[in-house]
This record gives C-alpha cells, sequence and structure tokens, in this order.
C-alpha cells in the first residue's frame, strides 16, 4: 500500500523534474525538424540531388541524418514521458483513495496512462519523421503509418480495458445515486399527494 501524501508528493516532484525536460527536447526536435525541411532538404534538392559515390542521393543522405538525429531525440524523450505518465496515474490513484492506494491499482493506472501516452508519442514522432521517411523511401512511410494505426488501436484498447473496472464501479455509484434521489423525488410525491 503507498500513502496518499507520499503518492501525490513523488508524482509532483517528478513532474516538476520531468516536464521542462520534455519541453526542451521537443523545441530541439521541432527546430531540426524545420531545419532540415525549409533549409537542408531544398538545399540538396537545389543542388539537382547529385549522387554520393554513386550510391545515395544526397536528398536521402540528408534525410537519413536528419531521421536519425530525430530518432535519439524521441528516444531521450521517451524516458521522461514514462515518468510523467507514472506520475500522472500517481495523481490520479491518489485521486480516488481516502488514505492509502494498493499497488496493484497503482500499477493499473501505470500501465493505462503508459500505453496512451507512448501512442501519443509515436503519432508525434511519426508526424516529425514523416519528411525524412519519405525522403529515403515514399514507401516506407505508408507502411510505419500502417502499423502505427494497428498498434495504436491495440494499445488504446488495452488501455481502456485497464480503465474498464473503475469506468464501471463510477457507472455504478452514480447510477445507485440517481435511483436514490429518484425514489426520494417518487416519495416526496406521495406525500405531497
Amino acid at each position: 500500500m503507498v500513502d496518499r501524501e507520499e503518492l501525490l508528493t513523488a508524482s509532483r516532484r517528478e513532474i516538476y523534474d520531468s516536464v521542462p525536460k520534455i519541453v526542451v527536447g521537443v523545441v530541439v526536435a521541432f527546430l531540426i525538424w524545420l531545419f532540415g525541411v525549409l533549409i537542408f532538404q531544398p538545399l540538396a534538392n537545389m543542388l539537382g540531388d547529385p549522387l554520393i559515390f554513386g550510391l545515395v542521393g544526397l536528398g536521402s543522405l540528408i534525410s537519413a541524418i536528419i531521421l536519425i538525429a530525430l530518432v535519439l531525440i524521441f528516444i531521450g524523450i521517451f524516458k521522461e514521458v514514462i515518468d510523467v505518465t507514472n506520475a500522472l496515474a500517481g495523481y490520479a490513484a491518489a485521486a480516488y483513495s481516502r488514505k492509502e492506494t494498493s499497488d496493484e491499482k497503482l500499477e493499473r493506472y501505470q500501465r493505462a496512462f503508459r500505453g496512451i501516452a507512448y501512442v501519443i508519442l509515436a503519432v508525434i514522432a511519426f508526424l516529425f519523421l514523416l519528411p525524412f521517411i519519405a525522403g529515403i523511401i515514399p514507401v516506407l512511410a505508408g507502411i510505419v503509418l500502417v502499423i502505427l494505426v494497428i498498434w495504436a488501436i491495440f494499445i488504446l484498447f488495452r488501455s481502456g480495458r485497464l480503465f474498464s473496472g473503475e469506468i464501471e464501479r463510477w457507472a455504478a455509484d452514480a447510477t445507485r445515486k440517481i435511483e436514490s434521489h429518484r425514489e426520494e423525488m417518487e416519495r416526496e410525491e406521495g406525500r405531497e399527494e
């Protein structure tokens, strides 16, 4: 069992530590993307896309270099995103507990929030990487998109299933409250008649 106040403090500390690192990583990735798309790729195309060593076009080489740089940045961001999702799961678990939170409930929330964050991060990464993947092999971008869609549906379905027990409990509580309120209203109407 995890103490509610301890969980909130640890979650808050982790968010304060990780969010600035994520913001810096995204800004750096955006700047690399911006220079790549607006300056380096057009320069390579302006030079007539010559073959380097007779093997690969300059545009493809520039795209590959930028793609590798962006992938490395997203790998760095990935660890911080995991920390933030665990902290958000801690907040969610603490918000719906009175004094202590069970380890099982916290782990379930962490898995669900991680799954949602993975999908968001993967979609953002794909959007950043798309011009450079297409600059190397255009068909590869379509294949990666199909794989991303199938994977995202699977992960989101699994994350939804992790929350289903909580949603069912909340729905049952809400239904009980509505039903008791309705019965109380009927009793008051019966007294008035």
